[in-house]
């Protein structure tokens, strides 16, 4: 990747970091043979004073060397001019082991601007959309209006842009990925949700193989052994609340991984007696269960522990 697409790439870095649908342009873009999906409403954080932690540390990383000078000769401020921020990878081939990534970001950008910026260091002008700077030049970035982003391998970007001038995919109704979004809180203020099957044989996806014995890693283990897994979390502003979820149709699968999650809690909370002792009690009201197709775990950290454990944290250093 190059160093003008890391200059946008450092928001969904920065701001996925934790995994309410997207509305509008953006998730409408996601290919209906999308193996990940990422969502964040930055819109709905602004305002939260928990979420308002997150952005002094996005705002650290965004104001480093080039990036700084990149953001500011274009006019953006991330923080304040993106409201979603969609992230998909798509693999090339059903069998294939390379994949297309696509970044739509909903928001308001000062296109004349940007796209200036992005010549100065290189970007070469196509019909409809940049080729951005660099060796491979495999990066492309299009602005089909001034509310709209659009970054990725120049093959995700200009199949964004012909599903975008036919109304959009179908992504949420015809894809067996999509369908499962619905067990996601509606709610949530960021959520991502992968197809572990189709993403192991892309080249930086999942791995189940695994020998670690902590219970961290034996839960993570157990969870690439399922079909389909989703993370996701709500900022009310007073608490944040997390949830995630497995598919599997194999019985033995499921059971393997609600013991790996109630391990793994109780692992956190022994770990967690000294340092931070609020969060036992925390985590001891997180939930484990599973019906015949799924393992789901859920919890809410209230804000006043969070700071808590930042402030510490802080001090620490």
């Amino acid at each position: 990747m190059n160093r003008v697409l890391k200059s946008f790439a450092v928001v969904a870095l920065a701001l996925a970091a934790i995994p309410a649908f997207a509305k509008g342009d953006a998730l409408s873009l996601v290919p209906n043979d999308a193996v990940t999906v990422g969502v964040v409403h930055i819109s709905d954080m602004r305002s939260s004073p928990l979420s308002s932690m997150l952005f002094e540390q996005t705002d650290k990383v965004s104001s480093d060397g080039e990036a700084l000078q990149f953001l500011t000769e274009a006019g953006l401020a991330p923080t304040k001019d993106i409201d979603t921020l969609v992230v998909a990878t798509i693999p090339r081939a059903a069998l294939g082991s390379d994949a297309d990534i696509l970044v739509a970001a909903e928001g308001r950008f000062n296109v004349e601007r940007l796209t200036k910026a992005l010549i100065t260091r290189g970007a070469v002008q196509k019909t409809g959309y940049l080729m951005l700077p660099g060796e491979d030049r495999h990066g492309a970035i299009a602005f089909p209006d001034a509310h709209l982003v659009i970054v990725g391998t120049e093959k995700a970007v200009t199949d964004a842009l012909a599903n975008r001038a036919a109304g959009g995919t179908s992504f949420l109704r015809a894809s067996g990925l999509g369908r499962e979004t619905a067990r996601i809180e509606p709610n949530a203020t960021a959520w991502a949700i992968v197809d572990v099957t189709r993403a192991q044989r892309l080249g930086h996806g999942p791995r189940a193989a695994s020998h670690a014995s902590d219970p961290a890693s034996v839960l993570s283990s157990a969870m690439k052994t399922m079909s389909t897994v989703a993370v996701w979390a709500t900022d009310t502003g007073d608490s944040l609340k997390l949830g995630a979820f497995g598919l599997s149709s194999d019985a033995e699968t499921l059971q393997l991984v609600e013991d790996a999650a109630r391990g793994a809690l109780s692992a956190a909370r022994l770990a967690m007696q000294e340092k931070s002792p609020d969060l036992v009690s925390v985590l001891r009201k997180f939930t484990v269960s599973h019906t015949d197709s799924s393992v789901t775990i859920t919890g809410t950290v209230p804000a006043n522990t969070i700071r808590e454990v930042m402030a510490k944290q802080r001090a620490e250093k």
